[in-house]
């Protein structure tokens, strides 16, 4: 997905009759343009028995087929005219984008496009599973004429790991499947690379569009993002149809290609586990547990998790936005667990969420009852200045040092409440968030705020 692909061909509509036409797609981070010596066709406008009328930009088209030089067939679908150039003398040139591309198979006019199983490469996914197929061994001898050892040879052996099965409901499964990718492994080579892949697999209960195949990626990367505590990449999905086979009855695989929102490019280095909310391991009570719960709540969630994650995946917001999208995904998120409740003030939203959770909540926000009022006054204060920003207000909201902290405290919150829906009993709650140094960092910008509180008082006295 964040790479630059280039494909040279020839493309045609994908009716029987249709001309190819020489060109070249290129698909920068999922970006489709495809530059054509021609193109497919004006819209048609109007009609008369004398003459007709066509648009001067080329028409948008369904689908477009190609197959490029190095023997790749592609299907683009949903293409749009985007630039048209008529040189004189020369020849025209058009420029198409497409929503999706798709590489690997032809999908002929009308033929529906959809999928059994998709594989999801994503960063940081190796180390979230925790499982290494590695076997490692250095050699020592004993010198000659010496009882002192010396170095002898160093050794690495590779042997993809089992997949890890995932049970899903309603007919679906998941697996993490390994795999190798590898350099310098011929005779006389001195240098040898071998990297561990991992890739998640989904099964469908039934064939899935497009459509479906874009919310379920979006539904796992939120869920590592999630776990791992940090935006995960979207690196490559691939499509597989049971009835598309190779010759020798393996199934192909299909490239899919389109624009994943604000898909940042991968750390440089293994994320530790320690950095993470929960690795795969620490899923409580088993990794199937936990995502049939993330799955099932995606329909009554997804407000909030479009909250939170449009957050995590902008680190560059305001901090005010920041805060006032925390506020909201929290206020959310109570409104949605409890939907018949009817209308309550905030303030009461915020103290039962903190109540779901006692033990973390005083980690959080303090440990006595005026911690608890202090927080809750400070944020609905807040919330209601930074949304009306009405001057009455002037004096009350946190700004600062302190909206930074109140920001820390709400995402701290939430994560709580999420784990809390994922079924993780709060002791966990309270040993992921402390290894996660939330704890810590909450404390650090606590003491920063009654120093400068200090001061303030020093200053003003």
């Amino acid at each position: 997905m964040l790479e630059t692909h280039e494909f040279k061909g020839l493309w045609s509509l994908p009716s029987p009759d249709a001309e190819s036409l020489p060109g070249t797609l290129t698909v920068d981070r999922g970006k489709a343009d495809l530059e054509l010596i021609g193109d497919f066709g004006h819209e048609l406008l109007s009609a008369t028995s004398r003459e007709k009328a066509f648009s001067l930009d080329p028409a948008d088209q369904l689908r477009v087929l190609g197959s490029s030089t190095d023997g790749k067939d592609i299907t683009l679908e949903q293409v749009s005219s985007r630039n048209y150039l008529v040189s004189i003398p020369g020849f025209p040139v058009a420029h198409y984008t497409a929503r999706t591309i798709l590489v690997g198979k032809h999908f002929s006019e009308g033929d529906p496009i959809a999928f059994d199983e998709i594989s999801i490469c994503a960063s940081d996914l190796n180390a979230w599973a925790g499982v290494s197929g590695f076997k490692l061994h250095h050699d020592f001898e004993k010198l000659k004429r010496s009882e002192l050892l010396g170095f002898a040879g160093v050794g690495a052996d590779y042997k993809a790991p089992n997949d890890i099965e995932i049970q899903l409901a309603r007919g679906e499964r998941a697996f993490i499947r390994y795999g190798a990718k590898h350099q310098g492994v011929v005779p006389g080579t001195d240098h040898v690379s071998i990297t561990q892949t991992a890739d998640i697999h989904f099964r469908f209960a039934k064939p899935a569009s497009l459509i479906q195949v874009f919310a379920r990626v979006s539904e796992i990367r939120n869920f590592l993002s999630l776990a791992v505590g940090h935006p995960v990449s979207v690196l490559a999905v691939a499509g597989y149809q049971d009835d598309y086979v190779d010759s020798i009855g393996s199934r192909r695989a299909i490239q899919l290609l389109w624009q994943v929102p604000h898909n940042p490019e991968p750390s440089e280095r293994p994320r530790d586990f320690r950095e993470m909310l929960f690795s795969l391991p620490e899923a409580s009570p088993d990794i199937s547990s936990v995502m049939k719960k993330w799955l099932a709540r995606q329909s009554r969630l997804r407000p909030v998790f479009n909250l939170f994650f449009g957050v995590l995946y902008h680190p560059d917001l305001p901090l005010e936005v920041r805060f006032l999208t925390f506020a909201q995904a929290l206020e959310t998120y109570d409104h949605r667990r409890r939907p018949r409740a009817g209308t309550i003030h905030l303030s009461r939203r915020i103290g039962d969420v903190l109540s779901m959770c006692r033990t973390v909540s005083r980690r959080i926000v303090g440990p006595h009852e005026a911690d608890l009022d202090a927080f809750i006054k400070g944020l609905v204060d807040s919330r209601n200045y930074y949304t009306h920003y009405d001057p009455k207000l002037d004096g009350k909201a946190a700004e600062g040092v302190s909206l930074y902290l109140l920001t820390l405290q709400l995402r701290a919150i939430i994560e709580m409440s999420l784990l809390r829906e994922l079924g993780f009993p709060a002791r966990s709650i309270n040993a992921i968030l402390e290894r996660g140094q939330r704890f810590e960092e909450i404390e650090h910008f606590k003491a920063t705020v009654a120093r400068e509180e200090i001061i303030a008082g020093h200053r003003s006295g």
